[in-house]
């Protein structure tokens, strides 16, 4: 055996104990906080999805979602699967316009969700569409932007080319979940027609949802496979409060 001088073996030493520090320290970063933990705008939510790229820029993202269990405990139910967003990837939710082709990023509530069928097992408030759906997006009636129509009568003042033939996107809106992006308020119904007394902001765009995906980007909603959606729906609980948080992955903790 050939033998070192004693300085060799004080630097190797020395070597072993700082790799050996950082093996320590990967498990114990790895094993850190909950995402969900780190996360800013989630309030009491106990439900939790959560959408981000690598970008950006990029229309490729991936989703997870997370369940906080009556012992405070958050736990991951399901791991991250391929998701699709807007064709020109993320903007953040004040800088969002429509006809952008973005995403936007932030922190939204999951309120109802809509579609072709209805899986059993939904807690959600639900409704199955036809082809009397429609949602409208047409700036010159800010009272019916970005609210969802059941019918169209002869007196509404919105314009079908501004507005989504609902029924007409039977793969991506075999299931589909509403975002609490630019929703207006205090919704009543005049002349047939659903309309806000609180108008959205007509040029921020609407009609952000989690849906099923196909084989393309969005227009800005966030979509991931049948399976996948299915899943998330009968999941979902209205008394967990569940919220989607989206961005890149740079910047997800503080959206």
């Amino acid at each position: 055996m050939r033998r070192h001088p004693p300085q060799v073996l004080a630097a190797a030493a020395a070597l072993v104990a700082v790799v050996t520090a950082a093996l320590v320290a990967v498990p114990a970063l790895a094993g850190g906080a909950p995402l969900p933990e780190r996360l800013r705008h989630i309030g009491d939510s106990r439900q939790v999805i959560i959408a981000t790229a690598n970008g950006w820029s990029t229309s490729h993202a991936r989703l997870q979602a997370w369940q906080q269990g009556a012992d405070g405990i958050w736990r991951r139910v399901l791991d991250p699967v391929p998701a699709r967003i807007g064709w020109n990837g993320f903007a953040l939710e004040a800088n969002r316009r429509q006809g952008s082709g973005e995403t936007p990023a932030g922190t939204f509530r999951l309120l109802r969700g809509f579609g072709m069928e209805r899986p059993a097992g939904v807690d959600l408030r639900y409704r199955v569409i036809d082809a009397n759906d429609w949602w409208p997006y047409d700036p010159k009636d800010p009272k019916t932007y970005n609210v969802f129509q059941f019918r169209r009568t002869d007196r509404a003042r919105w314009r079908p080319s501004w507005a989504e033939d609902l029924d007409s996107y039977r793969k991506q809106y075999r299931y589909a979940v509403v975002l609490d992006y630019n929703l207006p308020s205090r919704i009543r119904s005049v002349n047939g027609q659903r309309v806000a007394a609180e108008p959205a902001d007509t040029a921020k765009g609407g009609g952000i949802f989690l849906h099923v995906r196909d084989d393309g980007p969005t227009a800005g909603c966030v979509a991931v496979s049948r399976t996948d959606m299915r899943r998330l729906l009968r999941w979902l609980d209205p008394s967990d409060r569940p919220v989607i948080v989206m961005g890149p992955s740079t910047v997800i903790e503080r959206m």
